[in-house]
């Protein structure tokens, strides 16, 4: 009867385990290195490996999906008209004459032709921080007020009819100044009326006392009143026009009221 070396005394159970162990390693030793090597690479490869890359490479994979979506999306809207994206930017000083926005945009082809035109330096090109409007003209008020020259130098040098005045009309409205009473000096008690006395436009910059008011009505949007205010923080904003027409056909009138 064959005994059970796995229940014999300790001594018997070490030799069978050694004895046990030394015919495996015989068996090992006598197989061929390549099956064993390409077998374990099998098991290895097939069992271990295959399963573990899946778990790694799933979310790998949901986030190159999620990426080309992004990509889709952004496509999609890169594509949309012009008008639809020049929606998204924010409102500049133009110069004199320019059409509405979005046909400013289009049409304006960053030439500096009304940059070179202009005698007082009025008009710049927006920075790189501008985005789309980067290379366009305007007018930083601030910096240089535009002293809305009878001739409109700028407009006769546009080419691409973008900045435009239709016959004998008044030099366009370019916007209005705004004065922000916390910065202002007389608002606060001070003695000051350098905007009122500086407006080159009769009557757009009254007095109330001794605080300037602006009339809407009457203000080109020039700047100057921006430009000579003395005040730590500049009292004057200015707020572009918005109402500008649309770019028309030759020979339509522009700017209607104000030749009115």
């Amino acid at each position: 009867m064959h005994k059970d070396q796995t229940t014999g005394t300790p001594d018997e159970r070490t030799g069978f385990f050694q004895s046990l162990f030394r015919r495996v390693g015989r068996a090992v030793s006598a197989a061929p290195v390549e099956d064993d090597v390409s077998g374990r690479r099998a098991f290895i490869t097939g069992k271990l490996l295959m399963p573990m890359l899946g778990k790694l490479t799933e979310p790998l994979e949901r986030a190159q999906a999620a990426a080309e979506r992004t990509m889709a999306v952004e496509a999609h809207r890169a594509s949309r008209t012009t008008a639809q994206g020049i929606a998204r930017t924010f409102p500049v000083l133009r110069p004199p004459g320019a059409v509405a926005e979005p046909d400013f945009l289009a049409g304006c082809t960053r030439c500096s032709d009304c940059i070179e035109a202009c005698p007082y330096q009025a008009i710049t090109k927006a920075p790189e921080r501008m985005r789309a409007l980067a290379g366009t003209p305007i007018i930083d008020a601030a910096a240089q007020p535009c002293l809305m020259c009878p001739d409109t130098p700028c407009i006769t040098a546009c080419k691409p009819a973008v900045l435009r005045r239709a016959p004998d009309a008044p030099v366009p409205v370019i916007g209005t100044a705004r004065i922000q009473q916390l910065d202002c000096l007389a608002h606060q008690g001070s003695t000051c009326s350098s905007c009122h006395e500086r407006c080159p436009v009769p009557g757009a910059i009254s007095l109330v006392g001794p605080r300037p008011t602006v009339v809407p009505e009457l203000c080109t949007g020039c700047g100057l009143c921006a430009h000579v205010c003395p005040a730590p923080r500049n009292a004057v904003i200015m707020v572009p026009r918005i109402d500008r027409p649309s770019r028309p056909m030759d020979g339509v009138s522009l700017y209607p009221a104000d030749g009115a």
